[in-house]
């Protein structure tokens, strides 16, 4: 199993990269179970390490990394990673070959006007069958005046 995380001490803040631990599904409550990402050599396969210290970044985008999320889209045979840009409205949409990238952008927005959005979350279960329609969760803070901190759908279509 992966688990993505922010480059921070809080999910609170805006970071400028996301982290990737791997553990195997039925240690995953184990901490000696977890690897942490360590990089990528040319023509080498990826590298792991238990050391938390010596983790690498798979994403960077400088003040813009906020409660990610990743699925595997399996028509598709790629990754999708859903980034916040904060409370701002602003977020992204990446995709790639490996879970640990590289990361091409598929969508990109700092502000989409549907008010202070945040926490998008991409679940495997609304993948269509061709794989072209996607459910899209977010939460709101703010919108006209209103608060709206809510849970939010909206259908995606990707173009492909």
């Amino acid at each position: 199993m992966y688990a993505y995380s922010q480059d921070g001490s809080s999910a609170y803040e805006v970071d400028d990269g996301i982290v990737l631990a791997r553990a195997p599904k039925d240690r995953l409550l184990e901490r000696e179970a977890w690897e942490f990402f360590a990089g990528m050599e040319p023509n080498r396969p990826a590298a792991w390490t238990r050391d938390i210290g010596a983790r690498q970044r798979v994403f960077q985008f400088a003040g813009h990394c906020q409660r990610v999320d990743a699925v595997y889209h399996p028509v598709l045979k790629r990754y999708l990673l859903a980034v916040g840009y904060g409370h701002t409205g602003g977020w992204g949409l990446y995709e790639a070959p490996e879970p640990w990238g590289p990361w091409s952008i598929a969508f990109h927005t700092e502000y989409w006007g549907v008010g202070q959005t945040h926490g998008y979350r991409l679940p495997s279960k609304w993948i269509s069958q061709d794989g072209r329609a996607m459910g899209l969760v977010f939460s709101g803070l703010r919108y006209n005046g209103v608060l709206n901190d809510a849970f939010c759908l909206r259908k995606m279509t990707l173009q492909f």
